[in-house]
């Protein structure tokens, strides 16, 4: 009885440890963040925090699948994919003049213009991809035109545009740009590009402005 007590102790210890774990690596930075499941989408953003979808989902035409109107915000796809109607000019999630953006972890398909998408070339700065797949959108797979961007581990392929476009200042890391109808990655100055594969795309490989550092990336068939 005593071991099985120790025993237990130690299991719910683990746990406790592990769970607190993971909730540290989901809070935002700021204040108390909200945390929401997003349970279909279209769907807008307007406070900073966690956003999280929990299924596979799919947008009607006519809208962007999420609209992040709000700086601070993290969205985590949890391995799931956003589905557009394959028609119209709508993106998968877009931003205009946001920062501090994180998105991550899933597949954004099948959307009338662009996967992900930053407008302001201005005002966007500091966006965090990571591990996301986007493929088959009319438009571009990653466009990000705020500086400051960080993307990483991410697939974009069967784009009918750019596959990736980093802003200024941002980024490209251990990225595969396959089969897109513009260029693989495309870094618009004072790039880090490194370690990333682009192949088979219509464009150039891989193509950075001014003041990059290209590095250890795999280019082929463009």
């Amino acid at each position: 009885m005593k071991k099985q007590l120790i025993f237990s102790c130690f299991l719910f210890g683990w746990w406790a440890v592990c769970f607190t774990a993971a909730a540290d690596f989901y809070m935002v930075a700021g204040t108390t963040p909200v945390k929401k499941e997003i349970k279909s989408i279209p769907y807008t953003i307007s406070s900073p925090g966690f956003y999280y979808i929990a299924k596979d989902v799919l947008c009607a035409p006519g809208h962007h699948g999420i609209t992040v109107a709000s700086d601070d915000a993290t969205i985590d796809l949890m391995g799931f994919t956003m589905t557009g109607p394959g028609t119209g000019t709508n993106h998968g999630i877009y931003m205009n003049a946001r920062s501090n953006v994180e998105i991550r972890n899933g597949t954004v398909t099948l959307f009338g213009s662009n996967g992900i998408y930053e407008q302001s070339q201005s005002s966007g700065r500091d966006h965090r991809i990571y591990n996301i797949r986007a493929r088959s959108n009319r438009g571009g797979g990653i466009i990000i035109f705020g500086k400051g961007a960080h993307i990483e581990d991410c697939t974009a392929s069967g784009n009918a545009e750019q596959g990736i476009f980093a802003g200024m200042g941002s980024k490209v890391v251990g990225n595969t740009a396959l089969e897109n109808g513009g260029d693989g990655i495309y870094g618009n100055g004072g790039n880090l590009v490194a370690r990333n594969v682009s192949a088979e795309n219509s464009g150039y490989g891989i193509f950075a402005a001014n003041g990059s550092t290209i590095t250890g990336n795999v280019v082929y068939n463009n």
